[in-house]
């Protein structure tokens, strides 16, 4: 046969080969995302664990990706330790420009509720340092939150309440609690605990809603 037709029949089929491999992974890529979301939602969470380092995990999930999973679910287990462990590790990947923007947006908040002050600001420092026409907003909203949770200041109380009306559900449920938050660094504990139990209520009701 002629050598030339032999690497052409060869060629053609190593791109069938490759295509049902790439369908394969697509395949399980979609199945396993559906099936690790349902165990977390479930609270199965060593379920969880062994189906994200199993082989076809690895097969079809780059390590950056399993590792991001384990840290969204470590931070749902409430096993914060593991996930900060976790996060500082994905912290000192190379990763391209757009995953590096959204894990430092993440570990951001994550060090705040850990009140991780100085890992904050580190990630506050890097987040201002984006660009501001894609995430300008992230960039306000992380500003407002160190300046309340770490600093303990209190000056987007009038702005936050004057927004009030116009939100509902969890969002309102949020700036509630910032509220709460501010009035506790005020020290007013009467409007602290009054901006808390408002809060409480909306977030139960929007549970409550999606359930």
């Amino acid at each position: 046969m002629d050598p030339i037709r032999i690497l052409t029949i060869v060629t053609i089929a190593m791109f069938a080969v490759l295509a049902v491999i790439t369908v394969f992974i697509s395949i399980q890529k979609r199945t396993m995302f559906a099936k690790l979301g349902q165990l977390l939602e479930d609270g199965k969470y060593d379920e969880f664990f062994r189906l994200i380092d199993s082989r076809i995990a690895r097969l079809v999930y780059p390590d950056y990706n399993r590792s991001y999973f384990k840290l969204n679910a470590h931070m749902i287990k409430g096993d914060w330790n593991e996930a900060e462990k976790l996060l500082d590790d994905l912290l000192a990947r190379k990763v391209s420009d757009e995953q590096r923007a959204d894990l430092v947006i993440k570990a951001f908040n994550i060090y705040i509720s850990l009140s991780r002050g100085k890992k904050a600001k580190r990630m506050l420092d890097e987040i201002e340092r984006l660009d501001s026409a894609k995430y300008g907003d992230s960039q306000q909203d992380c500003r407002m939150m160190y300046d309340i949770a770490i600093l303990k200041q209190y000056n987007y109380i009038d702005r936050m309440e004057q927004a009030l009306d116009r939100l509902h559900g969890p969002a309102r449920g949020r700036i509630e609690y910032l509220l709460a938050l501010q009035y506790q660094n005020k020290g007013d504990m009467a409007k602290r605990n009054e901006y808390l139990a408002r809060s409480t209520k909306a977030m139960r009701e929007a549970s409550e809603d999606r359930s």
